[in-house]
């Protein structure tokens, strides 16, 4: 403790200097300000654009004209429409198949790829490249593919006696969607691959020589070890890639159209040929709109799987 010297007599001690009181803003609006710019973006980009289709499903909107509110006549109308069951079908089908495929051959391009090889880079490099090409181009090369006159599929039939006869790829109603399939299937395995191949690098090598030690083989390994340690990030990328192929729509626009009668009508397509070619604004919107709520369950099941990965 310091004791303050006595100041002689006739001098007056200087004045306390005034520290000026520092304002504390609240956290609460600080974070405000800070989450402005995205609750911005959010309601311009997001918000907005999910509220009015789903107001405009409840209209008899056409293009170019104010709707009105009509209630759920749409909706009425659309389930009793044999094209709206036969598109729902042909996207159920379409999905679960396309994404069982790429499930399976995604696995099996993984493992060979984590293999140790000549030029593996390269290799893994080109089994990756079709995820790179825009969706509209690998539509339009999948067109010309598929082309009954001069695709070169036709022309490999026909040369090595496979059929005695040209096979409509597209045109023909039994075999139309099976085509798009597995134009589908080409365009979205990379990402199968690629998500493999990264959740293989990341188990421990000690596990499987542990399971090696105690005389497991090759196969019970991949069961036993390799796949229970794949388990998360296999249930995330089935859940992506059923969302994304159950929206995708340039391929089956660009190969079928929705055509042969109807048979590989999904309902982006479907949705796209009552809004814009029939310009039914409020009934192509509910085609999606019915659709929501299976993407609701389906976010809400990878959200929770995602939560459940990070508190492991």
């Amino acid at each position: 403790m310091t004791s303050r010297t006595p100041l002689p007599e006739g001098f007056t001690p200087p004045p306390t200097p005034h520290r000026p009181r520092r304002r504390h803003r609240p956290d609460w609006l600080m974070a405000y300000v800070f989450l402005a710019p995205a609750a911005a973006v959010f309601a311009a980009f997001i918000a907005y654009p999910l509220v009015d289709g789903i107001s405009t499903a409840f209209s008899d909107r056409m293009i170019a004209q104010d709707g009105h509110f009509i209630g759920f006549s749409n909706f009425v109308e659309l389930f009793a429409d044999p094209t709206f069951g036969r598109a729902s079908f042909n996207s159920l089908c379409l999905t679960l198949g396309t994404v069982a495929v790429k499930l399976v051959l995604g696995l099996t391009f993984a493992v060979l790829l984590s293999q140790k090889m000549p030029a593996r880079g390269l290799i893994r490099a080109l089994a990756f490249l079709p995820w790179a090409v825009p969706g509209m181009i690998a539509s339009l090369s999948w067109k010309w593919i598929f082309d009954e006159q001069s695709g070169v599929l036709q022309y490999l039939v026909l040369q090595f006696g496979l059929s005695d006869r040209p096979v409509y790829w597209l045109s023909d109603p039994s075999i139309a969607l099976f085509s798009v399939a597995a134009a589908m299937v080409w365009q979205g395995l990379p990402f199968f691959t690629m998500m493999f191949v990264a959740a293989l690098a990341s188990i421990p090598a000690d596990l499987n020589e542990a399971a090696a030690i105690d005389g497991a083989g090759t196969v019970r390994r991949f069961f036993s070890v390799t796949l229970p340690q794949m388990r998360g990030v296999i249930a995330v990328t089935v859940m992506l890639s059923t969302i994304w192929t159950f929206n995708s729509f340039e391929m089956v626009y660009v190969l079928t159209g929705g055509g042969p009668a109807n048979k590989t009508h999904i309902l982006p397509t479907l949705a796209y040929e009552y809004a814009i070619t029939q310009s039914r604004l409020g009934f192509g919107s509910a085609v999606i709109v019915s659709v929501i709520p299976v993407f609701v369950i389906l976010i809400f099941l990878l959200t929770r799987r995602m939560l459940n990965k990070e508190a492991d």
